[in-house]
Formats: structure tokens, C-alpha cells, sequence
């Protein structure tokens, strides 16, 4: 099998490692090949594999159906520009989730998600295409998380909580249960949401608050 990993950077080698530990448990050779667009060419510091060129080659690096393509990528928004401009491969990609992780009963993981080393998906959960499920995160039972989410490490959902496309938890973030998160949100390191927060927006604190950015404007007063 041969993997094309999207990113080259710390987290990518975080992912690759996942996907080494997730294949040798499966018993089968495969290849792991990387693609970045500002790492340079050659082997990685990680020895999992060596830079081969950039995002323009990786459609070079294709051939029959043996190849998946891998999300080396954290941060929601270049989750979707890169997501969108590689469909036109019709590749599939790689669902990686490290055999430290714990997945429950009856619980999905979507197409092209990464669940680190530490983190526990319980019972009757709904994981999106796309979605970071970074080192030591909680999701809880009923929980649905939309496509291109990225949680980072030590996050904790509650129950039945909902988070929509696109959002990023920083680390540390908790949301209590019965929730919902708005899409393209972003709850800052630490902060903990107490009710539903609405999508497009920074929030940050203990609660959560949005944050309203302020600029100043010709003349001295100041414009929201």
C-alpha cells in the first residue's frame, strides 16, 4: 500500500507515526510518501519517511489503486483548501487511528480522520470526514462532530454535544454536555463553554466569551 501524506511538518510525522503503528498491527507492507509545500526535499528527522516533492507533485506519484492519500494537516482551513484541491484525483483517503486510541461501540470515524495516540471516542459517536482528534482528547457518548473539526490535544466534549464543520478547540478546551458548537468557531487554549456558542467567531475564557475585536479608526474614536 502506498500512502501519499499531505504535510510534512511535526503534526503530519505525529499522523505518519499513527498510520506505521496502525499498519504494523495489520501485518502489511506499505509505503509512506510526503508531500509539503515549504519543507524541503529529503529524509525526515523522524525517520518515517522522506520528503518527495511538493503538493504540484503529488499527482505524479499516483499510479493504479493502491494509493491513499493521508491529511497531514491540523488547522481547519487548509484542511479545506487542500481537501478540495486534491478531489480531482478521486483518491481515496486514509482513516488513521493509532492502536493506542480507544474507539467504543458503535461509534464512526469518517473518511480521511485521524484519532491520536490517548484520545477515547465512547459509545454511539458520530465523527465526520476530515476531523483532528489530537493526543489525549475526550469525546463522549452521542457526541457528533462535522466534517473538517479539529480538536487539539486534551480536549473534553461532554455528552451529546454537537460541533459543526469546520471548528477548532484549542488545547485544553471543555464543553459541557448538550451543546452545540457553531461552525468555523474557535474556542481558545483552555476555555470552557458552558452553553451554545454560534459559528464564525473567537471565544476564549472561563466561560466562554466572545471575542470582539476592536480597531482604531481615522480620528481617534474607535470601529467594531
Amino acid at each position: 500500500m502506498r500512502f501519499l501524506i499531505v504535510g510534512a511538518a511535526g503534526h503530519a510525522q505525529e499522523v505518519a507515526w499513527s498510520l506505521r503503528e496502525q499498519e504494523a498491527r495489520k501485518g502489511r507492507p506499505y509505503e509512506m510518501l510526503f508531500f509539503d509545500d515549504a519543507v524541503s526535499k529529503g529524509p525526515l528527522a523522524s525517520g518515517l519517511g522522506d520528503v518527495v516533492g511538493t503538493l504540484a507533485d503529488l499527482p505524479d506519484r499516483t499510479r493504479g489503486d493502491d494509493g491513499a492519500l493521508v491529511l497531514g494537516l491540523g488547522l481547519p482551513a487548509l484542511k479545506t483548501a487542500v481537501t478540495e484541491r486534491l478531489a480531482r484525483l478521486g483518491l481515496p483517503w486514509a482513516t488513521v487511528i493509532h492502536p493506542a486510541a480507544t474507539v467504543g461501540p458503535n461509534s464512526q470515524i469518517g473518511e480521511g480522520s485521524y484519532v491520536a495516540a490517548g484520545a477515547i471516542v465512547t459509545v454511539n459517536c458520530t465523527i465526520g470526514r476530515f476531523v483532528t482528534i489530537n493526543m489525549h482528547c475526550q469525546v463522549a457518548h452521542d457526541d457528533v462532530i462535522e466534517d473538517l473539526v479539529t480538536l487539539h490535544p486534551d480536549t473534553h466534549l461532554g455528552g451529546n454535544v454537537r460541533v459543526e464543520e469546520g471548528a477548532e478547540l484549542g488545547t485544553g478546551s471543555i464543553v459541557i454536555p448538550g451543546l452545540t458548537i457553531g461552525a468555523r468557531a474557535v474556542l481558545g487554549a483552555g476555555c470552557t463553554a458552558v452553553r451554545s456558542i454560534g459559528g464564525h467567531a473567537t471565544y476564549v475564557g472561563v466561560p466562554a466569551a466572545r471575542v470582539v475585536r476592536q480597531a482604531r479608526a481615522t480620528g481617534g474614536s474607535f470601529a467594531r
